[in-house]
């Protein structure tokens, strides 16, 4: 049963939102162009496991997906999924390398060989070790009773080929995604008596929800990106060019032709991930490259958005 769903990452969404607003010229395009793809492939990995999740019995398991706790040292720690069972706990750590992958037991790195080059990743076996420990002492804050908790590093990728540098029994927590079922039956082979309850496991799955803390993140001062390299418009939905043109209450793409009445909604996501959840009459017409202050408040007003202040310095919230 899935407890806590996985949803878009908003570090994806608002890498995505920059990659939209810069130009190519940009001397910091391709540095946010890579660091998009490289959350990409992760996000995809982390969602193609969903799938083998499924043949798990849905009243036997507790699913959570994409936990950030904060330790006791104040740091945070994030889990990519978590699996609960009355018998043993599973932390799952996601992995979507290609080529050949091979795990260095003795200096404690990950190789990565691909097109002819070969990279070193921190290892993932240390990761997932310490993320254990973190969880078990967050939980122990809360309850003495636990079972035990089990690491699982999956490889997303099914034509990985995985290789170890000694023995695969230093290895056995590490599996492709199509052999999560069969693991998570040997941990329950492993582990036969219940520990928790159901009354428990829901009590223990609704502290973890309530404790989850999002990642906050501001993409322009992480590239150290001014506000005013930012390009402004609304982009056509059809061909992408920008800026549209506002005509007689319509967007008209100059490049296309296309016309709709409400592509400017996709430009005020763009500046609600980075610029911020509110916005006033002013900085509408600004962004948006609006033709008078009457034509953003009259788009404003059509969106019903919650708004506070009076008239003059009234700033509309962006769902």
């Amino acid at each position: 049963m899935i407890i806590k769903k996985r949803g878009k990452p908003i570090r994806l969404l608002k890498l995505e939102a920059l990659v939209r607003r810069l130009s190519t010229k940009n001397q910091k395009f391709f540095q946010v162009e890579k660091e998009l793809i490289s959350r990409r492939s992760g996000n995809r990995g982390e969602n193609s496991i969903d799938y083998h999740l499924t043949f798990l019995p849905k009243n036997e398991y507790f699913i959570l997906h994409d936990l950030r706790l904060k330790n006791a040292s104040g740091y945070f720690f994030q889990i990519d999924t978590l699996i609960l069972s009355p018998y043993f706990f599973t932390i799952i750590e996601v992995k979507n390398y290609s080529g050949t992958i091979q795990f260095d037991h003795y200096f404690h790195q990950l190789i990565q060989m691909y097109n002819g080059e070969k990279r070193a990743f921190p290892d993932p076996t240390s990761q997932i070790n310490r993320h254990q420990v973190q969880l078990k002492e967050w939980l122990h804050a809360y309850t003495s009773t636990l079972p035990p908790i089990e690491p699982l590093i999956v490889i997303s990728n099914p034509s990985a080929i995985i290789e170890t540098t000694s023995h695969p029994f230093h290895f056995k927590h590490i599996t492709h995604s199509i052999n999560i079922e069969s693991k998570i039956k040997l941990f329950h082979q492993k582990y036969q008596t219940a520990i928790l309850s159901k009354n428990e496991l829901e009590q223990i799955s609704n502290l973890l929800i309530n404790n989850h803390t999002p990642l906050k993140f501001d993409p322009l001062a992480y590239f150290k990106i001014d506000r005013q390299e930012l390009l402004k418009g609304v982009h056509c939905p059809t061909c992408t060019f920008l800026p549209m043109t506002r005509l007689h209450g319509r967007w008209k793409c100059p490049s296309c032709k296309f016309i709709s009445k409400k592509a400017h909604i996709d430009a005020l996501k763009d500046y609600s991930l980075l610029l911020g959840k509110t916005i006033s009459n002013r900085q509408m017409c600004e962004f948006l490259y609006l033709p008078s202050r009457f034509v953003a408040n009259r788009l404003l007003h059509s969106m019903n958005l919650s708004h506070s202040g009076g008239t003059k310095s009234r700033k509309y919230f962006l769902k």
